[in-house]
């Protein structure tokens, strides 16, 4: 999460490759000079490995990641994602999203040298999993629908963006369908009975023409709350392009729509409170069509296998309650119901 607030933690030693790096290289870009720098530390994700630095007589703010942490990758592979995450910022924003309302984040450096590191801007405001715990805890449901209406405009305006000639390919989302629920059963949480039915059920939506029907565009790839930034001045900025690709739009949308529905089920236990923000971002992203009914009508019904697909991403996560990732896995076949 990139949010204003963060209390540094530790000072970033003058003697550290990565002191020299932002002081000659990085301030430069950014337009500070300072004589002597200091840079005061504070963890923004720790499973990511990604940092604030901010430096103490301009108060200028970076974000470093560090794809080095990925242990389980080889150095080719942490090369691989660096190196395609830093192109993902640069092309998006010459696309033109570099300027409010909807942008993506600014990158200003990296160096494979100093633990594979990418230094990006910071992004000003709160993500939207503040929002939605407002909503979901203290019932500031208003401002989530305004959050969700910019989002949903973000992602229509960069699909619109970026649409290619190529037709989605559909096996591509059956296949990777079926990995989640081969995944879920190697971890014990579904039984073989459920492995059959969640097979039965993908597909008949493989069969299912509109599934075919639309082109691919260029998605953000891992459409979750914490990466998407809202501030007043600086409208919505995305974060995290690390997964950005040609492919369905849908893997965007439906991504975001599972989430709600996850949200309100995990925090208070009420997955149909989620339901008419899950509409309401729906509308909201067909806005950008020229006939928003019938678009949406589209979109509603494509949803529910990828809302499913995002229903069993999620249950993946281990980190969550066993029984409510067991919950994921029965809504995500309630979903993909004809």
């Amino acid at each position: 999460m990139h949010s204003l607030g963060l209390t540094p933690s530790w000072q970033l030693d003058e003697g550290d490759p990565l002191h020299g790096h932002l002081a000659e290289i990085v301030l430069p870009r950014v337009g500070v000079k300072v004589t002597d720098p200091h840079f005061e530390v504070g963890c923004l994700s720790n499973s990511q490995a990604v940092y604030l630095y901010q430096e103490h007589h301009s108060h200028s703010l970076l974000v470093c990641k560090f794809f080095g942490s990925r242990r389980q990758l080889s150095e080719e592979q942490r090369r691989d994602v660096l190196n395609h995450e830093w192109t993902n910022l640069s092309m998006t924003r010459e696309k033109g999203f570099c300027t409010r309302p909807h942008r993506v984040v600014r990158p200003l450096s990296k160096d494979e040298d100093i633990d594979y590191v990418l230094v990006e801007d910071f992004a000003r405001g709160h993500d939207l999993d503040y929002y939605i715990a407002r909503a979901a805890h203290g019932g500031l449901h208003k401002q989530l629908f305004r959050k969700l209406t910019e989002l949903a405009h973000f992602l229509a305006n960069l699909h619109n963006r970026t649409t290619g000639t190529a037709p989605v390919d559909f096996a591509e989302a059956s296949s990777f369908f079926q990995s989640l629920v081969d995944s879920l059963a190697a971890d014990g949480l579904i039984d073989a009975g459920a492995v059959s039915r969640l097979r039965s059920l993908r597909d008949a939506w493989v069969s299912a023409d509109e599934m075919w029907a639309d082109v691919s565009v260029l998605v953000h790839g891992d459409a979750t709350p914490t990466n998407f930034i809202f501030h007043p001045e600086d409208g919505v900025t995305a974060i995290d392009l690390e997964r950005m690709r040609p492919a369905d739009r849908m893997y965007d949308v439906s991504a975001l729509a599972a989430e709600l529905k996850h949200h309100f089920a995990w925090r208070i236990v009420q997955a149909d409170a989620a339901e008419p923000f899950i509409r309401h971002f729906l509308r909201a992203y067909c806005e950008y069509f020229p006939n928003p009914d019938s678009i949406f009508d589209l979109v509603a019904r494509r949803n529910q296998f990828y809302m499913a697909l995002g229903e069993l991403r999620i249950a993946c996560n281990v980190w969550l309650p066993w029984e409510h990732r067991k919950w994921l896995t029965d809504e995500a076949c309630r979903c993909l119901q004809f």
